[in-house]
């Protein structure tokens, strides 16, 4: 932004000039001229009528009013020329007294609260339209003032005025035409004003022929009509960033000339890039980022040389996407100081470029001029590949340098540490290798160091950071033969705010360093091959998220006092710690926790903050407390793989995600499960602040492998938010509700590949909360990040009668369906070629019968067919999907025939009979078959010694065979002995 704020600076300073010759005389060497008497009591009455909490106006009390603060009178007359009151906390009504300074030029209202305080825009004052009757003002400002409503048609009245800012209000307009009798205009911001209804603004502003800063940013605009012709050529500075344009139909910008700043950041616009800007020469501020731009990055922007400001970058909601092959051309942009192009496809081995463009901007410097050099450098998320050139160490003004998320490998050089300067340094997810020179610790300047996801190698010793003392945020995860090793009683030289070493070699021993970084709040260290006791003073500190988890860390846990906690697959053991209230997301899971949950949950009375606890793969046992209701924010509950006994108490609440499978419950699956719907969470995130949002019903319940009975509640089917649904491997039975084609949850294609989404948008989540087992394709597979894209219902394994009911076939959205190893009879329905979603399909082991529905052939995501162990019958339907399945997935149905089974189909749909072999053949198939019962004893004979004997014979083998043995049961069954 620094070209366009400098465009903006040498506007203000061009008019606080031409206040300065306007009140020259008011500074004279002549007699001053006292106040005037009626301008005096106006200004008394104004002050009346505001409420002044910082005692700004307490010096208007004297008679001679030119001496009060914020006015300033006029030297010969004493006419009151200008009153300034910016930035003095003012609120209250303004008074219509004002009218009475008829020779007022300049008024600024700025940064107070003149429209009042109230939570609803239809509440705020407006503008007050007398100030359109002042027509000798010159420069008005209201913005930052507070006012609302509806902007008052009388500002256009005021023919002489050069400057107006009414930006950062919540005001809106009906139309524009009253702009039109402002001809003198030379400054406008109406920022965050709604002018969605006027749809000619355009137009309108076009007829501003002396107009060179136009600010329209934020303003709901929806379109740009066409222009003929352009009149406001003298404009110098454009920004209508932050709206809804989606026009890519810009040729009117080019007939700018003189534009210097163009910004239209943040909008929809699509297409390619405007190829009407080529001809703007003069462009040193053009920001087109987070757009919907497609297409080649232009080759003319390469000869704007007078750019110094260019950002194409994105984030994740609206995307660019510039795609090629970025050229060496780049470095012709010889002004350049700011340059973003992140987030978009663009490819190239451009870095020697830029560090060529810098050596060139260096040789610039001298004692008579300053040159331009490159400050921010951000390419992140683009296909760019090469090495990190020596060169790149003349950019010796880089303040940002982000180069994450690319295709770039190599060595770093010992030449990044002459960026002395250097803030953030970003080299993420790349393929960089080797070790990290010493002499990037030489970059005091440094706060921000990302070498995460690379294959970097070797120590990272004291020298490589002993004089990095700005540091604040250092992340080199996922580097996995990278090992930090640092003596017991180093004292780092910086204070971090955030760490991040997970899946770093920082063990065995705990890291003591830690215990000097007082101002820490994220700390990953997972993955780290820590080993023994936590020390006590950990246990004592509150960061907002800790993670360290898998590794083998020993010991209990005596208190949880951060937010998000993350200890799981370690090897902590009873008792369960205490829930402090503010503890958000706490994760347990695969540690050796034994006993009841009741001490965990039970002790706390007072309102709790959890929203997610994960306990699962423990030794809990006994069964589940009736207290949760002191737990009313929960909505994720994992407690999987224990011992758990019971039912399922009914203070458990309303929750989104229930994971209780393989466990020991009993009893019937309860009724009130039904009532998890949504909810609504407050959440408190400031003093002031409370965040309320509704967080939908129940989406995961997964009860597999225990020991329910009983029917499945039919009030299940309330829960139409339903994802996914696992029953497997119980004692349930009756028949299946029909109403399970309620299931709106499941019914929805998924074209997405977001998170489930009861996550706040500041619901931070380490790694992935979202974990579960389940069966598909005739597999068990654990699912993490894709587990929100899957749906699916498992019901296999209990006892369920019946038919399969035709509603299910409503669920197009199925990506699993497993009621295999039941009691189910009657057809598959006739419809199931209508859920397209399905990839995994199991009907097995029941008994169902009758012949296979031809669109279950028209599934063409269907990977995974088991149909064994009915009664179906006749032909199999024809179509490469069925086809290509193995015979297996159709065994046990004898009265089925077609491919890809062996036997084919007779006239009447039926398996042709076998065809009568003669007796030569069946005496030969009996030879054959005395010859293989004969050699059966022989060849197991062999075998065995030929295992065996060596073990007999042969000392040193036995010992290390039974050796092995004794390793493999401490391994498999060590927790139990």
């Amino acid at each position: 932004m620094e070209g366009y704020m400098r465009g903006v600076v040498t506007l203000l300073l061009y008019f606080l000039f031409i206040v300065v010759i306007e009140f020259s005389c008011c500074n004279g060497y002549g007699p001053k001229a006292s106040c005037r008497e009626e301008e005096r009591e106006a200004l008394l009455s104004f002050k009346k009528g505001v409420y002044d909490p910082s005692n700004t106006l307490s010096s208007w009390v004297s008679e001679e009013c030119c001496k009060w603060e914020g006015v300033l009178c006029h030297n010969t007359t004493g006419h009151v020329l200008q009153l300034n009151l910016r930035s003095n906390g003012l609120s209250g009504e303004i008074s219509s007294s004002l009218l009475h300074l008829k020779h007022l030029q300049y008024l600024d209202l700025s940064h107070n609260f003149f429209g009042g305080a109230s939570l609803y825009k239809d509440l705020l004052q407006s503008i007050p339209k007398f100030i359109g009757s002042l027509s000798n003002l010159r420069y008005l400002n209201l913005s930052h003032a507070g006012f609302g409503g509806v902007i008052p048609r009388e500002l256009g009245n005021l023919s002489k005025l050069h400057y107006l800012d009414i930006a950062h209000s919540d005001s809106n307009v009906e139309d524009l035409e009253w702009i039109s009798g402002l001809p003198f205009l030379e400054y406008l911001d109406m920022t965050y004003v709604n002018l969605s209804k006027a749809s000619n603004w355009l137009q309108v502003m076009n007829k501003l022929h002396s107009l060179p800063v136009l600010v329209l940013s934020s303003c709901e605009l929806l379109a740009v009509d066409p222009l003929p012709h352009i009149n406001f050529s003298s404009l110098l500075i454009l920004d209508l960033s932050e709206n809804d344009l989606i026009s890519s139909s810009f040729d009117w910008v080019a007939d700018l000339r003189s534009l210097t700043t163009l910004n239209l950041a943040y909008n929809q616009i699509h297409g390619q890039i405007p190829s009407g800007l080529r001809n703007m020469t003069s462009l040193k501020f053009l920001d087109l980022s987070n757009n919907n731009f497609v297409g080649s990055f232009p080759d003319w922007l390469y000869h704007i040389t007078a750019l110094e400001h260019l950002d194409f970058g994105s984030h994740e909601l609206r995307s660019n996407m510039l795609q090629g092959k970025l050229l060496n051309d780049i470095g012709n942009l010889s002004s350049i100081t700011y340059l973003d192009l992140s987030n978009n496809a663009l490819e190239g081995d451009i870095l020697r470029s830029l560090g060529n463009l810098c050596a060139f901007q260096l040789s610039q410097f001298s004692y008579h001029r300053q040159g331009k050099s490159l400050e921010f450098l951000n390419l992140r998320a683009n296909k760019l590949s090469g090495s990190f050139p020596d060169t790149l160490g003349e950019c010796k003004c880089l303040i940002q340098l982000d180069l994450g998320e690319n295709q770039l490998s190599g060595n770093l050089p010992n030449e990044l540490g002459q960026l002395k300067g250097l803030y953030l340094l970003s080299i993420d997810r790349n393929s960089f290798s080797g070790k990290i020179p010493i002499s990037l610790g030489g970059i005091s300047s440094l706060s921000y160091l990302n070498i995460g996801e690379n294959l970097f190698k070797g120590i990272v010793s004291e020298k490589h950071l002993a004089n990095l003392t700005s540091l604040e945020v250092l992340d080199a995860s996922s580097n996995l033969q990278l090992s930090v090793q640092v003596s017991s009683n180093w004292t780092p030289p910086f204070q971090l705010s955030s760490l991040d070493l997970g899946s770093c070699l920082l063990g065995p021993q705990f890291p003591a360093w830690l215990q000097t970084q007082m101002n820490l709040s994220y700390l990953d260290k997972s993955y780290a091959g820590i080993s023994g006791v936590t020390p006590a003073w950990f246990w004592t500190r509150s960061y907002f998220i800790v993670d360290q988890s898998h590794n083998q860390i020993i010991g209990n846990i005596p208190s949880l006092r951060s937010r998000y906690i993350y200890l799981g697959s370690n090897n902590f053991t009873d008792p369960l710690p205490q829930i402090l209230s503010d503890v958000r997301n706490l994760d347990l899971s695969n540690n050796v926790f034994r006993g009841s949950l009741s001490p965990m949950l039970c002790r706390s009375k007072g309102e709790n903050s959890l929203l997610f606890l994960d306990i699962s793969r423990n030794l809990l046992s006994g069964e589940l407390p009736n207290c949760w209701m002191h737990w009313r924010y929960l909505t994720r509950l994992k407690l999987d793989n224990n011992n758990l006994t019971g039912g399922i108490p009914i203070s458990m609440g309303s929750l989104n995600w229930l994971d209780l499978s393989e466990n020991e419950f009993t009893g019937s699956i309860p009724a009130w499960t039904g009532n998890f719907i949504g909810k609504f969470i407050a959440t408190r995130l400031t003093l002031r602040h409370v965040d309320i949002r509704y967080m939908p019903g129940l989406m995961v319940l997964l009860l597999r492998s225990n020991k329910f009975n009983g029917s499945i509640p039919l009030e299940l089917c309330h829960i139409d938010t339903l994802q996914i649904l696992d029953l497997g491997n119980n004692n349930l039975s009756g028949a299946i509700p029909r109403c399970f084609g309620n299931f709106s949850g499941m019914i929805k294609q998924s074209n997405s590949t977001s998170a489930f989404p009861f996550h706040l948008s500041y619901d931070i989540i380490v790694g992935s909360t979202d974990t579960a087992t389940l069966v598909m394709k005739g597999l068990q597979y654990e699912y993490d990040n894709t587990l929100g894209l899957l749906s699916g219902i498992d019901l296999s394994s209990n006892k369920l009668s019946g038919g399969i009911p035709e509603e299910l076939t409503s669920l197009h959205g199925l990506i699993f369906l497993n009621l295999s190893h039941n009691h189910l009879q009657g057809k598959i329905p006739v419809k199931i070629g209508a859920m397209t979603s399905l990839e995994s399909l199991d009907l097995s082991m029941n008994r169902l019968s009758g012949s296979i529905p031809q669109g279950m052939a028209t599934i063409s995501f269907l990977s995974h067919l088991n149909l064994s162990y009915n009664n179906l019958s006749g032909k199999i339907p024809s179509g490469t999907q069925l086809q290509g399945f193995s015979p297996f997935s159709f065994i046990g149905n004898p009265e089925l025939c077609g491919a890809p089974l062996t036997n084919d189909c007779g006239e009447d749909g039926k398996p042709e009979a076998p065809i009568p072999e003669n007796d030569g053949e069946d005496d030969s198939g009996w030879i054959d078959m005395k010859w293989f019962y004969l050699g059966m004893p022989w060849g197991f004979a062999v075998g065995f010694w030929a295992i065996f004997a060596p073990l007999a014979l042969k000392r040193t083998w036995r010992h290390a065979y039974f050796q092995f043995l004794d390793e493999m049961k401490y391994k498999r069954l060590g927790w139990c002995l």
